[in-house]
């Protein structure tokens, strides 16, 4: 008889508060996991926003020409200055500007370019001579396909 009351103790007691220590140990991991699923959902949504912030960046500028200049040596003692559409959008009246002093230097044979795709250019020609700055600032200024002005200066070198 004294197993049988041994065994019925244990059922009795010992079975139960196992039960409730595994129940509140269960509960106490459960609670971590739903706060660190939690954090990782919210981390989720930020990457998200993140992402569709940036994919409009990228739309925004997809639709916004840029307009560049540069300055490249054809032939010894030649050089063109070249302005080119960086970008996918097509920019319209396109201009540049050199400093006062030197816009003797630049031809502006071309400009306004009314008209300048993505990716293409014109040039036009530029002359270097002894005592001419090495380099200087060229400011183009364009137009968007809405009318917009934009303006880009850049250091350009001979």
């Amino acid at each position: 008889m004294e197993i049988r009351e041994i065994i019925d103790a244990f059922v009795t007691y010992v079975v139960p508060l196992v039960a409730i220590t595994l129940s509140i140990v269960s509960l106490h991991e459960s609670r971590k996991i739903n706060k660190v699923q939690l954090r990782l959902n919210e981390m989720e949504e930020e990457l998200k926003k993140y992402e569709l912030e940036k994919i409009e960046k990228e739309r925004e500028a997809g639709n916004k020409p840029v307009v560049e200049a540069r300055i490249y040596n054809v032939s010894k003692g030649k050089y063109r200055l070249k302005i080119w559409n960086s970008s996918q959008a097509t920019a319209y009246d396109v201009d540049f500007e050199v400093p006062e002093e030197l816009k003797n230097l630049v031809y502006k044979d071309k400009v306004p370019f009314e008209v300048l795709e993505a990716g293409k250019s014109f040039e036009e020609y530029i002359t270097f001579y002894y005592g001419a700055p090495p380099k200087f600032t060229v400011k183009t200024t364009w137009k968007n396909a809405s009318g917009e002005k934009y303006e880009k200066e850049q250091w350009v070198t001979f």
